[in-house]
């Protein structure tokens, strides 16, 4: 075998991006030029080739015009000695991503509905009245009904809420608090934050729920 074997139509080829794992090449742009690509940087960069690849996984996932340097780098491996996949099999993989990309879509217009409905929901729930509505998200309407909340819930204590700064809402509060007066102003204060620590990439992440849509938000709330 060639020491630098050319990447056709039905390679299959892997790589530990994103949980993808195995997938087929089922177009090629360009002529591929192999024999150009270098890694530098003890291998982690690469660069020439001449051609860009598309790539359907068993996933059900798929990549468009892929580089070839990236196609040659360290997150991916191809298969040169492994049979290349047929047409039928091919059709089959793009068959099964465009079922999944179809039910991607169906599950976000799904979830979108419910965001609408919920968001509709509390601006007419008459539990909420003593609220006030707005779509502010720097802190100041998130302090204002957090105020309003406590003051319902926990009338034996006095609570001090401010906008430190933008986005950014705390809570004290002037008397010690029990455990289930505690758990009520947590309960309180997650309703408002918008943003959180996500484990699995390792980021910090803002979201904005049908709640903090109608009441306020704030990315940090102490």
């Amino acid at each position: 075998m060639s020491e630098h074997p050319t990447v056709t139509v039905g390679t299959r080829v892997s790589t530990i991006l994103y949980n993808r794992g195995r997938g087929v090449v089922y177009a090629v742009h360009g002529t591929p030029r192999p024999e150009t690509v270098r890694r530098l940087a003890g291998g982690n960069i690469a660069t020439g080739g001449n051609a860009s690849f598309d790539i359907v996984f068993a996933c059900g996932g798929t990549s468009r015009m892929l580089p070839e340097s990236i196609l040659h780098g360290v997150q991916w491996t191809i298969f040169h000695d492994e049979p290349k996949a047929d047409a039928e099999e091919i059709v089959q993989l793009l068959a099964h991503a465009e079922a999944c990309r179809a039910e991607k879509q169906a599950q976000k217009e799904r979830a979108q509905a419910a965001h609408a409905a919920e968001v509709e929901r509390l601006r007419t729930d008459p539990e909420y009245a003593l609220l006030e509505q707005g779509s502010d998200q720097s802190g100041l309407l998130a302090g204002k009904n957090i105020r309003r909340l406590l003051k319902a819930a926990l009338p034996n204590h006095t609570f001090r809420v401010r906008k430190s700064s933008y986005g950014t809402v705390s809570i004290s509060c002037v008397d010690p608090l029990d455990d289930a007066s505690q758990k009520t102003v947590d309960d309180i204060r997650k309703r408002f934050r918008s943003g959180a620590y996500d484990l699995m990439t390792d980021s910090h992440l803002t979201h904005q729920s049908p709640w903090q849509e109608v009441f306020g938000g704030a990315e940090y709330v102490h």
